[in-house]
Parts: C-alpha cells; sequence; structure tokens
C-alpha cells in the first residue's frame, strides 16, 4: 500500500519537466492512514543472546506511538534507501522504454588528505565515493530546488545543487574518510548525520551536523567502553524512530539517541553476543517494522529488538558476514524480510545465501544458495557473496526482488538474479562484466514495464529489462562504481571511486 501511494502521486506529476534552473515541481506525498503493524512474539531462539541494554537517560521512556514513518513526507531521500522498510521508495519514472542514458554533469572532488593513506603510510582512499555511498536529496518547498548530499573518501560531505552539479555551500569536513551512507534528519532540515568508515585522525564516531553553520553539534565516539569489539567506526545510516535516532555501529552497539533540534543526545544503547559466535560489528543499516528493528552483523547474526524496551524478540543465523542492509516488504499483510550474505568468515571460498525471513518470528521461508569465492588484491581481501542491497520489484516485476552477487566463477565475475518472492526461484540470471557492491535502483515505466540501473566496479553502468534480465544498454563512464545511486524522476545520481560524482538521464 506505501509502495502504491506513493506511485500514484509520482504518477500525478510525472509529466512536469525537469528545468535547467533546478526549480521543479515536487514529487508529493499524501498522507497516509495510520500503518497497521502486526504485534511480535518473543521467540526462544532469543536463548542464542546475551545482552544488556544501558540508559544514559532513563528518564525519557514515553510509551511507543504507531504512527506513519517521518519518512513518508519527506521531500526527497534521506537515509539509505529511502526509509524504515530501505525498500527505496519508486522515485524514477519513464515515460517509455529506454534504450540509452547520457551523462548530464559530472562534479569532480579533490583528493583528500587521505589519498596517500593514513599518516602518508598505507592504503589511499582518494576521493569520489566508495561502499555504500548513497546520497541524500532534498527539496525545498518553498522553492523546489534539490539540493544532492554526497559523503567522500576524502572525508567531506559535497552540497550540490541537482540542476547543474555546482556546490551550493561549502563542504562539511570530518578529515575522515567516509564509506558509508550520510542521513538528513526527516523533522530537523538543518540537520545532517555523517558516520565514518576510516580514521585518518584520532578522532573515530557519529557526527550531526548543523547545516546553517557547517559546524558540528554531536559526537558520538565509536571507543565506548561497553563496546566488546575495538573497532570505532560508522558505515550504516542512521534511521529515525519518533523521537528517536538508531544507529548501528561496527564496535558492536547499537545506539539509540534522542532527536533534537541541537543534534542527537545519548538515550541508552544494545549490547549484545552471540553464544558460539564471536563475531560483531554492524555496518548494514537498520530496519525498522513498527515499534522493532533488525540489525544484521559481521557474523551472520539477524536480530530483531522491541525497540522501546531493546529487548530482543528473535534470532536467525545468516551464514556469514552480512554486511548488505536487508529489506522488508508487506505480502498479504504480513511483513517479510529480505536479507543475504557474504562469503568472510568461511574462508576464501563458501557459500552466500539469499534469503526470506517472516519478520513476525524469525523463521525462513525460503532460501537459495550459491557458491563465491573472495580475492586478494594488492594485499587487501576482496569478499565474495552478496553486498549490495535487493531491489524490489514493481509494475509487471511486483512479483520479483532482485540481487547481485560477487565472484560467483573464477575471476572478477558478478551476477545479477531475479527471484520469484513467493517461492525462492530464479526468474533469470545476468552475467556482468565485472562484479558490483552497488545496489541496483528501479524505474516504473508509463504501462507497467520495470527497469534497473546499477554499477560494477570497473566503471559499467547498466541499464537492465527487469522482466526479462536483457541489458538494455551498457556503457563505462566510471572508475569503479561501489556507491548506490538514487533515482529521480528520469535521472539518477551515482558517485565513483577517484573524483566523479554524475549525474545521468535515461531515454
Amino acid at each position: 500500500m506505501r509502495l502504491l501511494l506513493l506511485l500514484l502521486c509520482i504518477l500525478i506529476s510525472c509529466n512536469d519537466k525537469v528545468q535547467e534552473s533546478g526549480k521543479q515541481q515536487p514529487i508529493t506525498k499524501k498522507n497516509r492512514p495510520k500503518p497497521g503493524f502486526l504485534e511480535i512474539a518473543q521467540q526462544e531462539s532469543v536463548n542464542n543472546i546475551d545482552y544488556a541494554v544501558y540508559y544514559e537517560d532513563s528518564l525519557v521512556n514515553e510509551p511507543y506511538v504507531q504512527s506513519p514513518s517521518l519518512y513518508d513526507t519527506f521531500p526527497g531521500i534521506g537515509t539509505f534507501r529511502g526509509g524504515p522498510f530501505r525498500d527505496m521508495p519508486l522515485t524514477g519514472i519513464l515515460d517509455a522504454m529506454p534504450t540509452t542514458f547520457s551523462i548530464d554533469w559530472t562534479f569532480k572532488t579533490d583528493w583528500g588528505k587521505m589519498s596517500a593513506g593514513t599518516n602518508g603510510k598505507g592504503r589511499g582512499w582518494g576521493g569520489g565515493a566508495g561502499w555504500t555511498g548513497q546520497p541524500c536529496l532534498r527539496m525545498n518547498p518553498q522553492t523546489n530546488d534539490l539540493t544532492i548530499y554526497q559523503g567522500s573518501l576524502t572525508g567531506k560531505v559535497f552540497r550540490l545543487n541537482y540542476a547543474n552539479g555546482i556546490e551550493v555551500d561549502s563542504a562539511l569536513d570530518i578529515h575522515n574518510p567516509i564509506k558509508g551512507s550520510v542521513a538528513l534528519d526527516p523533522e530537523y532540515d538543518h540537520i545532517l548525520y555523517v558516520g565514518q568508515g576510516i580514521r585518518y585522525q584520532s578522532e573515530s564516531g557519529a557526527r550531526a551536523f548543523d547545516l546553517r553553520t557547517g559546524k558540528i553539534i554531536s559526537f558520538q565516539t565509536a571507543y565506548d567502553k561497553y563496546a566488546k569489539r575495538r573497532w570505532g567506526f560508522f558505515d550504516s545510516s542512521p534511521i529515525a524512530w519518533g523521537k528517536y535516532l538508531l544507529w548501528p555501529a561496527e564496535n558492536g552497539i547499537l545506539y539509540k539517541f534522542l532527536r533534537t533540534p541541537n543534534g542527537f543526545q545519548p538515550h541508552s544503547k544494545f549490547v549484545y553476543s552471540v553464544k558460539g559466535n564471536p563475531n560483531l560489528g554492524l555496518e548494514a543499516s537498520m530496519v525498522i517494522y513498527g515499534r522493532y528493528g533488525i540489525i544484521a552483523d559481521n557474523g551472520g547474526s539477524i536480530i530483531c529488538l522491541d525497540l522501546h524496551t531493546l529487548t530482543p524478540m528473535w534470532y536467525s543465523a545468516n551464514g556469514d558476514d552480512t554486511d548488505a542492509t536487508p529489506v522488508l516488504a508487506i505480502e498479504e499483510g504480513k511483513p517479510m524480510l529480505y536479507t543475504g550474505c557474504e562469503v568472510d568468515k568461511q574462508g576464501r571460498e563458501g557459500i552466500s545465501y539469499f534469503r526470506k525471513i517472516s519478520v513476525l518470528d524469525g523463521k525462513e521461508i525460503w532460501k537459495f544458495s550459491i557458491p563465491c569465492h573472495s580475492i586478494s588484491i594488492d594485499k587487501h581481501i576482496l569478499n565474495g557473496g552478496m553486498l549490495g542491497t535487493p531491489l524490489l520489484g514493481s509494475g509487471n516485476c511486483a512479483s520479483m526482488i532482485f540481487t547481485s552477487f560477487v565472484q560467483h566463477k573464477p575471476g572478477n565475475t558478478g551476477v545479477l538474479m531475479a527471484f520469484d518472492r513467493a517461492t525462492g526461484t530464479v526468474r533469470w540470471s545476468t552475467e556482468l562484466a565485472a562484479y558490483s557492491w552497488s545496489s541496483p535502483i528501479g524505474y516504473l515505466v508509463k504501462g507497467g514495464a520495470f527497469v534497473m540501473l546499477m554499477g560494477d566496479v570497473i566503471g559499467n553502468l547498466y541499464l537492465i529489462n527487469g522482466n526479462t534480465g536483457e541489458i538494455i544498454y551498457k556503457e563505462r563512464i566510471g572508475s569503479n562504481f561501489e556507491a548506490s545511486p538514487v533515482p529521480w524522476r528520469n535521472t539518477a545520481i551515482i558517485a565513483s571511486r577517484g573524483t566523479n560524482i554524475f549525474r545521468v538521464s535515461i531515454q
């Protein structure tokens, strides 16, 4: 229902042409009825989890009130994959079946202080953006101007005009490479949340910027005294839940902050371990269903929590390190989760799993398995398996879900697959010129066809027919697309490793 209502709003405004001034009619989102979230009963599987909740502000603990997501009325894309279901709102729409795409503009980042590696030694990170690297978009309701917020490996967040790619304000600098996806607060329009993927200078943690002043107004160190893992980064994209902000960290802690006009304030922390599995770290972004949140970790643990009390409701073993953010869908009135793992803790060779799970009890509905392997490049191990977030189909592909797998064959190989959501059957499989960490995005064509846009790690950008898997058009325009794109009408914003951020138009 959420997708259908948004689609109807888009169809109403789809004839509005993008103007070169950057001013355009907004894609409106009608007020939705109050959602009817189902209750989740605690399962015996939680016995696999040892946990503690630490409160820093125990005075604020108001009862959970069921309400629509703040992202339902957000004028743009405010967090990784758009909202609490991480299902990427259908903001892309095309008048006719496309045959090609073209580059509208290219913004070049600098190489940053980190280009020579930490303190001039080791691995350099350069500019552009890496995994997950999705930008945020926000439309000004007074002017209809659209602004892009793109985190970069330079350690900066660039603020760009959607129409021409020119900076609308100076870049925000955290002096550390940003690997994850930045997030805009859906209520306080002057606040931007920025994680950190790599340490270059001494500080390491999560930040909130005041966009009016360009100054950091909140900071959470990742070197927390309660952390069971000393790996201090925030690759995930935070998500607003009522008056709170939920932010998983690579130190293995789920942070629950209070959102305020002056930034975030510590509220409570969920600290846990899994029996028989020492691998902690949260890189995937959190999924939220009503009062419940779902996290996926580096050990392959999928955990559902009551977000009001931070109490585990169920546990599911996902097979291996799970960096790809899960996706939630409502099917026949019930919430379903799609998730998959990479090949990491299994060793250089192993099995990547793609699974459908019932959100109500954590039970597996179906599972697909594919052998994959990791490779070494300059002493760095690049894991195989599933690293991009899946994409739900729409239109004539509404019964499908799409995801890609890394290194399923010898060499630099990748494959995109379409699955039947009901049965897990593979509908089609399309070999790519190289593997992909970037998450695909979708466009609905008038008449009901569905097409996808995605990149690979040697700089190819693909247009793919969602119904058949046919590659409609492919062109090598970047150096390495690890970052995930965002769709907007007939365009996309996507960043490459190196220095390039592109806007492309699909025709």
